[in-house]
């Protein structure tokens, strides 16, 4: 009788949640090529990716941050929850340096911008089990500098980028055309709030004007 394989030994198990099919048939594909893991399921939307995780407890999740069902931040941070403690990796068309640091910040183990998932997802996936954490040299570079802004070893404007979660809402909400009007009754704050966000915003991007920022939110969001 041939022994059981060791636990230590076992593929590990991946769910994939991403609501574009060729995106998710790609991912699904890789994994099926990687003899370390084996796909646990794939799910288009997060009530879906959130069942699965409950039901299957995969060993990592790989999320996109847009789903059919939700958008941005709110997707990791619910992804992030369920999965909690095992971990999480995001593949996201969305500009790491606006994105990564704040998906770091709320408990994911990686970020990869999808134009790079083709060559390092499986490398991420890899890593993250082994219990590393999995970014871009360039952002990996950004969060090195905020750490040694921290601790007091620079000085003046910081050299890298860092928006908020309400900044990131805001700029998330001018790219689908509202106005301050409707981002304030959208987040629930005054219009006054909003303004104070996009001052904030427009300095921390370098931007003069209102129609600059809509514009750079269309770019690059």
């Amino acid at each position: 009788m041939q022994p059981l394989p060791s636990p230590a030994h076992r593929p590990r198990s991946v769910l994939i949640i991403d609501d574009h099919d060729i995106v998710r048939f790609g991912l699904e594909t890789l994994v099926h090529g990687c003899r370390e893991l084996q796909l646990a399921g794939s799910a288009d939307s997060l009530a879906a990716g959130l069942r699965i995780i409950e039901a299957a407890q995969p060993d990592l999740v790989i999320s996109d941050m847009g789903t059919r069902d939700s958008s941005g931040l709110d997707t990791v941070r619910s992804v992030v929850a369920a999965q909690a403690p095992r971990p999480v990796l995001i593949v996201s068309i969305h500009d790491e340096m606006l994105y990564g640091e704040q998906v770091i910040a709320l408990g994911a183990r990686g970020y990869l911008m999808k134009e790079n998932a083709h060559a390092s997802v499986i490398p991420a996936s890899l890593a993250i089990l082994n219990g590393d954490t999995w970014v871009s040299p360039r952002l990996n570079a950004k969060l090195v500098n905020r750490m040694f802004r921290f601790a007091g070893h620079t000085h003046g404007r910081g050299a890298s980028l860092s928006l908020s979660s309400r900044e990131l809402e805001v700029l998330e909400l001018l790219k689908s055309g509202k106005s301050t009007k409707e981002i304030a009754k959208t987040m629930e704050v005054s219009v006054r709030t909003v303004d104070i966000h996009r001052s904030r915003l427009k300095r921390k991007l370098g931007l003069r004007t209102g129609a600059e920022l809509i514009a750079f939110a269309s770019s690059r969001l």
